[in-house]
């Protein structure tokens, strides 16, 4: 303990020096944490809008129907969905799944033809996976249940269409539209739907082809009782993994995806960003052992008699050039401390504040800036600062006592 008062009793001598280092610390810190929050908060966001935005966390199908565009025409039975869906659900992780049935073909109202990709949703559950694709005019497709009147035709044909497909096919809310598609069995088919609902995911190129129908409808469409695709949520992405597994083990003959492998586009972000974060991390330490090096050095040249006297006193020089290595540990631990607090204060600001963000590159509408307050993160990058400055002390100590003892104490 008296090491470290002596030390501290040090830093205070040197008022003017200590405070440029702890100064120039704290604002390391204060660097690093806010690009960390940063990035994880666009690690996160990312990952969930792409997962809540329609993906969902796991995907299942049929052998090959992910690379297959024939057996993809396929599908489960309702026998073999409900015995999948009870199976899955069963597992504490899984927060529900619902099924879907993908399809590719045209949109035409008599004058305009356009290519569309779309899809045939229980409304129901999707709404509660589907978080990021509001309607921007009309209203959501109507929910239908086993209960409800076939002969409903404006609730079973109804669909929901992306914004710029409804402004190139020139339709509004209340419009009709003709779907034609492939069928199961490799056949032509069409239906009439009413445009109940305009919405907007922000990627201008999916909005530019999506159509979503009703399940029943959509296996009109396709002339099939059939669905192509189950998605499964969980309550926590982190049980992906272990949810994957255990869909392994306990069914066979179906072929299922996570979000990641659904979307690799993800793991490429990823790494950009760390590559990133790592050149920029790297810097700043460097900056900080720099000038924490100088200021010590500095300090320490003023103390050479100083450190001969304590030498002459029998001080060894490992204890002498330990006392200035927790004088650097002291000067990192106030000025982590300090950056940290700091850290936090914007942190929370921006987070209330929900400053907007302009538009990223492929989307066409913006986001609230968030930060991540991680503390695995903060903890990191303050012990990184504290191990810079203590060794940024002990370097030039340590150089500094190879002098002889008389030469040290006859030092001006």
């Amino acid at each position: 303990m008296k090491w470290i008062k002596l030390s501290w009793l040090n830093v205070l001598r040197n008022t003017r020096r200590s405070i440029i280092a702890i100064s120039i610390i704290a604002l390391g810190t204060f660097s690093l944490i806010i690009a960390s929050g940063y990035v994880l908060a666009t690690f996160e966001g990312l990952r969930e809008s792409t997962i809540q935005g329609g993906l969902g966390h796991i995907q299942l199908a049929l052998p090959n129907a992910f690379i297959d565009k024939e057996i993809d025409q396929g599908g489960f039975s309702a026998e073999k969905k409900k015995q999948l869906q009870q199976t899955i659900e069963a597992m504490p992780e899984v927060r529900l799944t619902t099924e879907r049935i993908l399809f590719e073909g045209l949109a035409s109202t008599g004058d305009i033809t356009i290519a569309v990709i779309g899809k045939g949703v229980n409304i129901n559950k999707e709404r509660k996976i589907t978080l990021f694709t509001p309607i921007i005019e009309g209203r959501n497709l109507p929910n239908i249940t086993p209960n409800t009147n076939p002969e409903t035709q404006e609730q079973i044909y109804s669909a929901v269409i992306g914004e710029i497909l409804a402004r190139d096919l020139k339709v509004k809310v209340g419009d009709s539209i003709t779907l034609l598609a492939s069928t199961s069995y490799q056949g032509i088919n069409a239906i009439d739907v009413t445009v109940v609902g305009i919405n907007r995911s922000g990627i201008p190129e999916y909005d530019q082809r999506s159509v979503m129908i009703p399940v029943s409808a959509a296996k009109v469409l396709r002339d099939s009782e059939t669905v192509n695709r189950l998605v499964v949520s969980l309550h926590d992405t982190e049980n992906t993994d272990l949810v994957l597994n255990k869909i392994a083990s306990a069914l066979n003959n179906i072929e299922q995806k996570s979000w990641l492998e659904l979307f690799p586009f993800y793991s490429n972000v990823v790494t950009l960003y760390k590559n990133i974060f790592g050149v920029m991390g790297c810097i700043i330490l460097l900056v900080v052992l720099m000038s924490v090096n100088n200021t010590m050095v500095m300090a320490i040249m003023e103390r050479v008699a100083e450190s001969g006297t304590l030498r002459a006193y029998g001080f060894t020089t490992s204890r002498i050039s330990k006392l200035f290595a927790t004088e650097g540990l002291i000067m990192g631990l106030c000025g982590a401390l300090l950056g940290t607090v700091l850290a936090t204060v914007v942190i929370v600001f921006i987070n209330i504040s929900l400053f907007d963000m302009p538009p990223p590159p492929g989307r066409s509408v913006g986001y609230p800036l968030i930060l991540n307050w991680n503390i695995y993160a903060i903890t990191v990058i303050s012990l990184a600062m504290i191990i810079s400055c203590t060794i940024a002390a002990w370097l030039p100590a340590r150089k500094m006592l190879k002098k002889n003892i008389i030469d040290a104490i006859n030092h001006h």
